[in-house]
């Protein structure tokens, strides 16, 4: 059987420790940090006022790594996409702290694929942010084997929906309430097994919010969960 597949507790997360360790069903007790507001007060972008509510597009990747082949049951993922910051990352606009967030859901979804963090590093978010996903003790195993290719997911995706159409925006403080879901594929693979994920494993929806601080021309965005982590199926039909 898959080390994957253990017994399930609650954890008190930002959104990314939350919903990793859920998603994977081996949660651990932590807490979360959230950011304080503060800094220097800058100019906003002006701009009208966009429906931004629903699911978060991002689009800038870098592709240069080849053609990118999705995971098979045999061989990990190759040529995976790597997410990058947009131009317009440092303003401060609605638009760019949107891009934030939906780097934020590009970098937690190669990190499943990669193993790889460094993409998350060359973002807004805190050490503290990126460290809640290692204080899991099976993600913290897990992640380097995926990185070294002793291991990896069937093909996870994360994606983010908004709550609202705008942030709350009080100054250099935006606010956004959304709700991020995860599912880390339908197997787990080495190179010597394959381990199916059973119907309603392995897919969580973790209710949250992005608070982003401007300061010095820059974002500082941290992260922290609202409510109560519900596991659902995205299917009823079993593995084959």
């Amino acid at each position: 059987m898959s080390s994957l597949i253990v017994t399930r507790r609650n954890a008190a997360l930002g959104v990314l420790g939350a919903g990793t360790a859920a998603a994977l069903a081996a949660c651990s007790s932590s807490n979360s940090n959230s950011n304080s507001s503060g800094g220097s007060s800058s100019s906003s972008k002006s701009e009208p006022a966009k429906d931004y509510k629903g699911e978060v597009k991002f689009d800038s990747f870098d592709t240069s790594a080849g053609e990118y082949v999705p995971a098979t049951r045999t061989e990990p993922a190759k040529n995976v996409p790597v997410p990058k910051l947009p131009e317009n990352a440092n303003e401060k606009s609605v638009e760019a702290f949107y891009a934030h967030i939906g780097y934020y859901a590009a970098c937690m979804q190669y990190l499943f694929v990669t193993g790889d963090d460094g993409p998350f590093r060359k973002g807004a978010y805190k050490e503290d942010e990126v460290q809640l996903i290692y204080q899991d003790p099976t993600w913290s195993q897990v992640l380097p084997k995926v990185k070294n290719k002793e291991m990896w997911l069937g093909n996870p995706t994360v994606t983010i929906e908004t709550l609202t159409a705008q942030p709350e925006i009080n100054g250099d403080r935006y606010k956004w309430s959304l709700q991020l879901s995860m599912n880390i594929g339908e197997f787990t693979a080495t190179p010597e097994e394959v381990n199916d994920i059973p119907p309603g494993e392995g897919y969580v929806k973790v209710p949250g919010a992005f608070i982003g601080t401007y300061s010095d021309n820059k974002w500082s965005v941290a992260t922290t969960q609202t409510g109560n982590t519900e596991t659902v199926s995205p299917k009823a039909k079993s593995n084959g």
